[in-house]
């Protein structure tokens, strides 16, 4: 059988070191590959390198009149070309030779899947902060096809999907330009044009992705993250189900609290226990860092509860902005399940909840009766 696939690379650097690898690999025998390179950059000047492989046959270049954003650029992408199926990359990963091989052999194994999601590996932790991102489990979905047989969603640093099951999905411009909750919406949707099928995980098809800034420390970025998760269960309520407030919203509350009581008794007693939850999520963090990393590392763990907190602080300010008070609470099934169960527990929720029981005793018992 043949096999046709366009290859989408959007970019704003179009830095040769990666991209030519990636314009170079392997074409298999009786496959018919065309790579559309964005440039998201109306700037840009490309390097000759690059130039010199672009032929309007094999290699497109396409440069934005203006910055448009990841979403906007993938899109145009998609409608660039035509082939039965989609290989989304990353501008900036390495890859093997052979990466086109094995998606041509998935394709011919299985036609009829909604797509294939890749592995995207990463180097070994170069920083403290990079550590904390791999225990956090902020970037699980780059390994999710090492993990399970098939997922609902992948990373748009390698994933391929059938243009059949795309249809006329899109990605939404509705997201931050800066990302954040638009590879999701656009994954989910196309599994659900798709009757639900899963794509299918091919571990055989690795590159790899560096650590954003060799690893330097940026909660912004995880922050922009949230604030761009925050859309998701808005425009997919398919996939939406509430939980127990996190810590930042039971800081807000909190601070609320705080500010209603005024010249009251509870004053001191929202003041305690706002503390209490700073303390009970860095305890929470600290079981929850040992059980991942077999020891006990409380600097990791400071790290690993300001990504966590700061990511769901982002989804929290998101929902605020949009006057969304609804958004307390909600929650987004990222596994892509459709039969929600609210207020789900796990070990951490218990013991977190055993731990506000405590100080909530002991707070009343400092307030109340020592007085």
């Amino acid at each position: 059988m043949s096999v046709s696939i366009d290859v989408i690379i959007p970019s704003y650097r179009l830095n040769p070191a990666t991209l030519l690898p990636i314009l170079n690999l392997k074409i298999p025998s009786g496959a018919l590959v065309k790579f559309y390179l964005i440039a998201d950059n109306p700037s840009i000047k490309p390097d000759e390198a690059i130039l010199q492989l672009v032929d309007n046959q094999t290699v497109f270049l396409l440069i934005n009149e203006q910055n448009i954003g990841a979403s906007a650029t993938r899109n145009r992408g998609i409608e660039a070309g035509a082939a039965s199926w989609i290989l989304f990359l990353d501008d900036d990963i390495s890859v093997n030779n052979n990466l086109l091989t094995t998606y041509v052999n998935a394709i011919k194994g299985w036609p009829y899947e909604t797509g294939f999601i890749g592995v995207v590996l990463m180097p070994p932790e170069p920083t403290l902060f990079a550590k904390a991102v791999s225990v956090n489990g902020s970037m699980g979905i780059f390994t999710v096809a090492q993990q399970k047989p098939d997922f609902a969603w992948g990373a748009t640093a390698n994933i391929m999907v059938n243009r059949k099951a795309v249809g006329n999905i899109r990605f939404s411009d509705a997201y931050p330009k800066t990302g954040g909750g638009e590879e999701v919406e656009f994954f989910l949707r196309v599994r659900q044009n798709n009757k639900f099928k899963n794509y299918k995980s091919l571990p055989a098809a690795e590159v790899t992705h560096p650590w954003w800034g060799d690893g330097s420390t940026d909660f912004l970025r995880f922050y922009r993250y949230g604030k761009g998760n925050s859309y998701l269960a808005q425009r997919n309520n398919t996939y939406r189900w509430y939980d127990f407030l996190n810590t930042p919203e039971t800081l807000l509350i909190s601070l609320i609290g705080l500010i209603c009581t005024l010249h009251q008794r509870l004053h001191m007693a929202v003041f305690f226990f706002l503390i209490a939850t700073i303390i009970i999520e860095y305890i929470v963090n600290i079981v929850r860092v040992h059980r991942s990393i077999k020891k006990f590392a409380p600097v990791l763990s400071i790290y690993v509860m300001l990504l966590r907190n700061i990511y769901e602080t982002g989804i929290l300010l998101g929902n605020i902005s949009r006057g969304r008070l609804q958004g307390l609470g909600e929650r987004f099934n990222y596994e892509g399940g459709i039969k929600q169960h609210h207020f789900r527990t796990n070990r951490f929720k218990i013991i977190k909840l055993l731990l506000y029981a405590i100080a909530m005793f002991l707070i009343y018992r400092f307030v109340y009766t020592s007085a």
